[in-house]
């Protein structure tokens, strides 16, 4: 995956129960048990970025809400590995998924919008303050992506928060079911195409400055 020049959507990023459980542990290793396990994406949600004409595949950026919470920002991606900005709206992450009185899930309680502007402060915000060799964000193929929505009991995504042994964030995703309980019994993804070094094109989530910033310093933007 790191010599492909472009994505094809037929990436393979599954990984076993085992090294999921793995990536996690090493995370609160490294992050400390305080740090936030991860954040949740509506099926419906994901399904419209995988939807557009030329994505295939999404990519996850790391941000930093003004609660300095982590969240993820998810965009469509194409066959370039440029983000697709101008297609389905970008999607900001729940920390946890929406259960109602019954305890089921409550997708109209559902809120991943959140405008190129907005955005581009929470991802500035954490790229501002990037260590050496961590990424900013990373890539999962279409194909992957799909085979988790398309699991009967799948009402959304969870991503955990994940490190290798060295302490650089990875990311694992897997189904959350009606209950809102992550279903590691299923199908479930990590090896992402991490960013950088495949980035695509830079744009305002990917280069470490807020539109607001920006306008700041070029009033034409």
């Amino acid at each position: 995956m790191k010599d492909a020049r472009k994505f094809t959507g037929e990436e393979n990023h599954a990984i076993t129960t085992a090294e999921a459980l793995t990536f996690i542990k090493q995370f609160r290793e490294h992050y400390g048990p305080e740090a936030a396990p991860g954040v949740f994406f509506d099926k419906q949600a994901v399904q419209a970025i995988l939807d557009q004409p030329h994505a295939v595949g999404m990519r996850y950026y790391y941000g930093v809400d003004s609660f300095d919470q982590t969240q993820l920002v998810l965009v469509g991606t194409n066959t370039s590995r440029n983000d697709l900005l101008e297609g389905e709206p970008l999607k900001l992450s729940m920390m946890n998924p929406p259960l109602d009185d019954r305890g089921r899930y409550h997708r109209a309680a559902v809120s991943h919008g959140i405008s190129l502007q907005e955005a581009s402060e929470l991802t500035a915000r954490y790229q501002e303050n990037l260590p050496p060799g961590q990424p900013k964000g990373g890539f999962f193929g279409k194909q992957a992506v799909q085979r988790l929505l398309d699991h009967p009991e799948c009402v959304g995504l969870r991503c955990f928060f994940g490190a290798n042994k060295d302490g650089v964030r990875v990311m694992v995703m897997l189904c959350v079911d009606k209950f809102g309980a992550e279903m590691f019994y299923g199908p479930m993804v990590e090896l992402s195409t991490m960013c950088p070094p495949y980035c695509g094109w830079p744009n305002l989530l990917n280069r470490g400055i807020s539109q607001t910033h920006k306008s700041m310093i070029d009033p034409t933007a």
